[in-house]
């Protein structure tokens, strides 16, 4: 059984239809190219880093182009890719690439590390072939731009008005993708520019094992949301710990994010398991997911179950 599930992330508020149309659309090429791969033999580490990469390409999505920009105007992508042979590699905080999932796949592949972050991380991927990059967006630009017109003239005020923006984030179009391949090989992987106009140097879920990506001999899993509650929960080994127990796939999604509703924060799920089973739960206003499989092989879209959208 052959597998892709893709997300882009979750979004707390009610969107456009035009965005939810572009949100979408960016779903399914990700996921059909991805698909594709495995339909040719390729392994689900490929299929992934295909999907994320797609989604990476995207200016709808916050992560490589499209990525926000933090409080200094710099933009710093996080990505990891895991699988459940155990093989890991994620970059967090670097600049200046274009594909950041794809640096990760070269720390697992290339370097006895797991992590590499801020200029360690950019130089790794100039090292590895990846040419200088800029992420930015006109979007991105005329957002920060906005914000900056109003920035209070004390680092005082700023933090204490930074903390407030962080509270109000309403957008996490962080991306991932999970996929199982005709080996049984389960793989996860996600990519994201962080949180718009996050303090610099902030490292979220996306590229923390166990967070924002896990994959273990049971499942594999890519979570988005606000990713300090994501790091805190540990959402989606938990998700794999549930599974371990003897519970359904689905059955541990939903309790996930019923666990992250009730500690007040935001978040969505998608995980594959061993036998190819599928679930999403989510607890904001908007997340749709993808599905590519040997049974749906032209793909199907899928509004996960909200547990609750009143944070």
């Amino acid at each position: 059984m052959s597998v892709v599930f893709v997300h882009g992330g979750c979004s707390s508020r009610n969107i456009s239809e035009e965005e939810q149309e572009h949100w979408t659309r960016g779903l399914f090429e990700a996921g059909y190219e991805s698909f594709e791969l495995l339909r040719k033999g390729g392994s689900s580490i490929d299929a992934v880093e295909r999907a994320v990469r797609v989604m990476e390409d995207n200016p709808v999505y916050d992560a490589g182009t499209g990525s926000y920009f933090n409080i200094l105007g710099e933009i710093e992508m996080d990505a990891m890719i895991m699988d459940s042979t155990g093989r890991t590699g994620g970059v967090i905080g670097i600049k200046h690439v274009r594909y950041p999932i794809s640096v990760a796949r070269k720390v697992m592949e290339e370097i006895p590390h797991v992590l590499l972050s801020g200029e360690g991380a950019t130089r790794f991927a100039r090292i590895m072939g990846f040419s200088e990059y800029d992420p930015s967006t006109e979007k991105a630009r005329k957002f920060l731009d906005s914000q900056l017109e109003k920035a209070p003239d004390s680092i005082e005020k700023l933090l204490t008005r930074y903390r407030g923006d962080c509270n109000d984030a309403e957008d996490y179009s962080t991306v991932g993708a999970v996929a199982i391949d005709d080996k049984g090989i389960l793989t996860a992987a996600t990519s994201t520019g962080g949180t718009p106009l996050k303090f610099p140097g902030r490292v979220g879920d996306s590229a923390i094992i166990g967070a924002g990506t896990y994959a273990s001999e049971h499942i594999a899993a890519s979570a988005t949301g606000m990713g300090e509650g994501i790091l805190k929960l540990g959402v989606t080994r938990r998700v794999s710990q549930l599974v371990e127990e003897g519970i359904s796939v689905e059955k541990a999604c939903r309790r996930v994010i019923e666990e992250c509703h009730s500690a007040g924060f935001v978040c969505g799920v998608i995980c594959v398991d061993r036998h190819g089973r599928t679930s999403a739960f989510h607890n904001g206003a908007f997340m749709p997911v993808v599905l590519f499989s040997n049974r749906d092989p032209t793909g199907r879209l899928i509004f996960p179950e909200i547990i609750s959208s009143d944070i």
